[in-house]
């Protein structure tokens, strides 16, 4: 199977692992399926059978077993030491026909035989987040006034539209991987100093919603993240960022993205309209 394997530091510094013959040549990868669970259960007094006291996924452990061959090896080596450094940040990009990925992680060991006969090492990295992200994200926008404003101009004295308005207050995204959190950012414009208050979106399939309550003013930008680990709600206001967790609604959900198609339509106390609603999103895999 074709596949390409990069390794990239903190500092944007790179590494192929997969050049030529002559270079590094990547025999095996463990750590593209999905990680193991870690299933805890206890046994009922007296009764056949135990009961789940918790489930999860720990981290990833990536190893890379790879060959050097051809001229220059201390020099190659060398190089990779200063890409590969142990307990220091490193980002994987593992790409083949049908998928483009990467996973991002800690160096765990860099080892390299330097007196056998072929040269051959391995490289252990521990993945905190569980997941292969796709290189490419997706992004659905909301607006009630959507730009049709295109060049070329018309040849012509018809009229042509600047902009349409939107009726629908529905969002439509596709995930194409397992299920995981994104991103929700909400910008307001308005004449008026206050520009809408309390919006809500909900999930048109489950019911769930999430809320902010209160008012958002004129050139807020509010941020949004469901992802588990890295929730968060964030004001932008004047060039200043404030937590405002406080701001979400008794009930509210964080709401993830299910596989296969979701639908998010949107509410608000007043001011709707002077809302632009963007969600981002990144595919997410626990097998590769």
């Amino acid at each position: 199977m074709f596949f390409k394997l990069i390794l990239e530091n903190e500092n944007g510094d790179r590494i192929d692992m997969t050049t030529t013959a002559n270079q590094y040549m990547t025999s095996k990868i463990e750590g593209l399926n999905p990680p193991a669970g870690m299933v805890s259960t206890s046994s009922y007094a007296g009764m056949n059978g135990s009961y789940l006291n918790n489930a999860f996924i720990e981290k990833r452990n990536i190893v890379i077993h790879f060959e050097m061959r051809g001229v220059n090896i201390e020099r190659r080596r060398h190089l990779l030491y200063k890409v590969v450094k142990p307990s220091r940040y490193i980002k994987i990009y593992y790409s083949t026909a049908n998928i483009d990925v990467y996973a991002e992680g800690y160096v765990e060991a860099c080892e390299v035989s330097n007196f056998e006969e072929l040269t051959n090492g391995q490289i252990s990295i521990l993945c905190p987040d569980i997941y292969w992200y796709s290189v490419k994200s997706e992004m659905v926008l909301y607006s009630q006034i959507m730009g049709a404003f295109h060049f070329p101009f018309p040849e012509n004295d018809k009229p042509f539209p600047l902009g349409k308005y939107n009726t629908q207050n529905t969002m439509i995204i596709e995930n194409d991987g397992d299920e995981i959190g994104f991103t929700i950012v909400l910008e307001a414009s308005s004449s008026s100093e206050v520009a809408a208050v309390s919006p809500t979106i909900y999930n048109a399939d489950t019911d769930e919603y999430l809320q902010i309550i209160g008012e958002i003013l004129n050139g807020d930008i509010i941020t949004v993240t469901t992802k588990t680990g890295n929730k968060t709600v964030i004001l932008e206001r004047g060039g200043v960022k404030t937590n405002i967790i406080n701001r979400l609604v008794s009930g509210s959900t964080w709401l993830p993205l299910r596989e296969g198609t979701n639908r998010f339509y949107l509410r608000a106390a007043d001011g709707l309209k002077n809302l632009k609603v963007r969600i981002e999103h990144t595919n997410a895999y626990l097998g590769v």
